[in-house]
C-alpha cells in the first residue's frame, strides 16, 4: 500500500492549484471559442473539426494568441463538487444546505483543504446552478464552447447527457449530506430532461439515449451514465418509470458487449474504437446500477468488462494506455478514470485496491507538475503540459479525493 501521505500530497498540490485559478481554465476542445472560428471561412463541419484539433493537439498553448479565454466549465464545477463532498466526509465538515452568493468567493491558494472547503462548495454550487442551459425548463447543462463531433454540431450551451448527469450526481451527493431541497429538486429535474428531451433508439433488447436533444447518436458510455443517474434517483423517489428506463438502457448496452468483454465507443460505423476512459465509464456505471437496483444478473457482464479493462489498458508499470491496442497518447483522463474504476471495483475484485493505489502513484510521479496541476498528454517524443481544468484537473481531483477519502475511512492507507 502507499505511504499514508502519498495520495494526500498529490491531492493538496492539485487543490492549491485549482483554488489559485478560481476553478477556471482552458479546455482541449475550446478551439471554436476563438474569434477565428467566426471570421475565417471555416464555418463548416470540416473547418470546425480542423481548428478544434489543431488547437487541441498543439504542444504550445496558442489560445491567448487567438483570443480564447479561460472559463468555468459546468462539468468542472460538478466534478469538483463531487470531490468536495467526499472530502467533507473525511474531514467531518458540514456542507451548506443552501448556497449563498458567488460574490463571496475569493481565490485561495492554500493547500490546507479544510480551511476553504465550505466556501469552495458554496461558490461551485452557485456557479453550477447559474450555468444551466438557457431555453429549457428542466435543469440541464452543456459545454461552454461550440462543439463539432464526428456526427453533429452542438452550439455553445447545448445541453448534453454527460454534463447534465455529472451535475445531477453532484446535486444528489449534496442532498444525501444535507437534505437540501434545492439539490434534490434540481437532480430530479435533470432526470426529467433525460426522460422527456433526449431521443431514444430502441429495439427488442432495450433502448439507447442520445447525447443531446439534437442528435440520435448511440454512445454506450452516455447511455450508461443515464442509466446510472436514473437508477440512483429511483432509490430516492421509487418511481417505476425511472427503474424501467434504467433497465432498458443497461440491456441495450450489455447486448452490444463483445466476446472479449469490451464495448465499442458507439454504434455508428465510425465509432467502433475501444478506449480506456470510456470503457471505465461503462464499468463504473454498470457497477453502480447493479448496486442501486440489486440486479446480480448483470454481474457476468460486469466481470467480463472489468477483466478486459484490467488486462488490456495498462502496461506492467501501471501506465494507462489510451486504446486497448496502442499506448499513445498517455492521457490524464485515462489515468484519473483508472483510479476511479479500480476504487469502484475494489469491493468486488480482490486486486482492484492494489491497482487503484498503483494508479495513484503512477499519475503523481509521471503527470503531476511541481505547481500541482496534471499534464494533459504524454506522446512518444513530447508532452503537452497545458493544465486543462475540466479534462485533467477536475477528473484527477475527483479521483484522488475518492481514493484518499475512501482509503482513510476504511483504514486502508
Amino acid at each position: 500500500m502507499a505511504e499514508p501521505d502519498y495520495c494526500e500530497s498529490a491531492l493538496r498540490g492539485l487543490f492549491k492549484y485549482c483554488r489559485s485559478q478560481s476553478w477556471v481554465g482552458y479546455d482541449p476542445y475550446d478551439g471554436l471559442n476563438s474569434p477565428l472560428a467566426r471570421t475565417l471561412p471555416i464555418n463548416n463541419r470540416l473547418g470546425r473539426m480542423v481548428l478544434t484539433q489543431l488547437v487541441k493537439r498543439s504542444p504550445v498553448n496558442v489560445r491567448p494568441l487567438i483570443g480564447i479565454k479561460k472559463a468555468l466549465n459546468p462539468k468542472t464545477a460538478a466534478l469538483a463538487l463531487r470531490a468536495l463532498a467526499l472530502l467533507s466526509d473525511h474531514y467531518g465538515i458540514a456542507l451548506p444546505s443552501q448556497i449563498s452568493s458567488q460574490a463571496n468567493y475569493e481565490a485561495n491558494s492554500s493547500d490546507d483543504i479544510p480551511s476553504g472547503l465550505r466556501a469552495d462548495f458554496d461558490y461551485l454550487a452557485a456557479s453550477l446552478l447559474s450555468l444551466r442551459s438557457e431555453g429549457y425548463r428542466e435543469a440541464c447543462w452543456g459545454y461552454n464552447f461550440d462543439w463539432q463531433s464526428r456526427a453533429f454540431f452542438a452550439p455553445r450551451g447545448t445541453p448534453n447527457m454527460v454534463c447534465t448527469v455529472f451535475a445531477a450526481e453532484a446535486c444528489l451527493d449534496w442532498f444525501e449530506r444535507t437534505g437540501s431541497r434545492q439539490a434534490i429538486e434540481t437532480a430530479e429535474n435533470s432526470c426529467r430532461f433525460i426522460l422527456d428531451r433526449l431521443n431514444r433508439t430502441g429495439d427488442a433488447e432495450g433502448h439507447c439515449f442520445s447525447y443531446t436533444p439534437i442528435d440520435r447518436s448511440r454512445v454506450h458510455n452516455v447511455n450508461m451514465l443515464a442509466a446510472e443517474l436514473l437508477a440512483r434517483m429511483f432509490t430516492v423517489n421509487k418511481k417505476p418509470e425511472y427503474e424501467e428506463a434504467a433497465r432498458s438502457a443497461v440491456s441495450y448496452t450489455l447486448a452490444r458487449q463483445r466476446e472479449d468483454g469490451s464495448w465499442p465507443y458507439g454504434e455508428s460505423a465510425n465509432q467502433g474504437w475501444v478506449d480506456g476512459f470510456h470503457t471505465g465509464y461503462v464499468i463504473v456505471s454498470l457497477k453502480r446500477v447493479v448496486q442501486y437496483l440489486g440486479e446480480d444478473g448483470w454481474m457476468t457482464e460486469l466481470e467480463r468488462g472489468f477483466e478486459f479493462y484490467r488486462e488490456r489498458f495498462f502496461l506492467a508499470d501501471s501506465t494507462p494506455k489510451y486504446y486497448h491496442d496502442r499506448l499513445y497518447p498517455v492521457d490524464a483522463h485515462s489515468a484519473a478514470q483508472a483510479i476511479i474504476t479500480f476504487e469502484e471495483m475494489k469491493e468486488l475484485m480482490p486486486d482492484a485496491e492494489r491497482m487503484a493505489d498503483r494508479a495513484v502513484r503512477w499519475a503523481a510521479r509521471n503527470l503531476q507538475d511541481r505547481a500541482g496541476f496534471f499534464y494533459f498528454q504524454r506522446h512518444r517524443f513530447y508532452t503537452i503540459k497545458i493544465p486543462y481544468m475540466r479534462w485533467a484537473q477536475a477528473w484527477m481531483l475527483y479521483a484522488l479525493s475518492m481514493h484518499f477519502s475512501r482509503g482513510r475511512v476504511n483504514g486502508n492507507v
